[in-house]
Formats: structure tokens, sequence, C-alpha cells
């Protein structure tokens, strides 16, 4: 991502709203083309409700991956080092905080 977000993009997230409610609409048309789905509401008010649960769910993410960059920088000398290996210390700090937060990712 480039510095500065580019408009309409949410903060941290890499799917402008605009992407979001698109997948969120193509995804309910899909759905009920499959017989998976039978709206209550109309399509748009559920694409719009389903866009939000994505919306919310990627903020989480984008808040667990924030809060595991912050944990790194204790180890930043390991890592400019070789002693540890950037990636995997992510991914495993990444899953510990998914777990203590009772997250599904």
């Amino acid at each position: 991502m480039r510095s500065g977000s580019p408009e309409g993009v949410i903060k941290g997230m890499k799917l402008s709203p605009e992407r979001v409610a698109g997948l969120a609409s193509l995804l309910v048309e899909k759905l009920i083309a499959l017989r998976m789905l039978e709206p209550m509401l109309g399509r748009k008010a559920l694409a719009t409700s389903l866009a939000q649960v994505m919306t919310d769910e990627l903020r989480v993410e984008d808040r667990i991956n924030a809060e595991a960059k912050e944990l790194m920088r204790k180890y930043e000398t390991e890592i400019a080092s070789g002693h540890l290996n950037e990636h995997q210390l992510f991914q495993m700090i990444k899953k510990q905080l998914v777990k203590q937060g009772d997250v599904i990712l």
C-alpha cells in the first residue's frame, strides 16, 4: 500500500468500501442463485448488511495485525541479526492474539 491512504480506502484496510459493497452484492446474488439464501429483506438491504459485517471483520483483522506489528518491535534486534524469521514471528504472534481475543479469522 502506498504511503497515505488512497481516496475512499478505510484506514488500514486494503479494500475500499465500494469494493466491499460490490463483493457483498455479488455474494448475495450468488447465494440466491444457488438457492442457499432466501432473502427476507430486499437484496440491496441484505447486501448492505453483509458489507457492514465484512467491514467489521476486516477491521478486527487489521487491529490484530497492528497489535502483532507493535509486539514485534521487541524483537527488532533479533530479526535484524537473522536470529528470528520476521514472517514466522508475525504469524506466531498473530495466532496468539487471535487465540487470546477469541476471534476467528
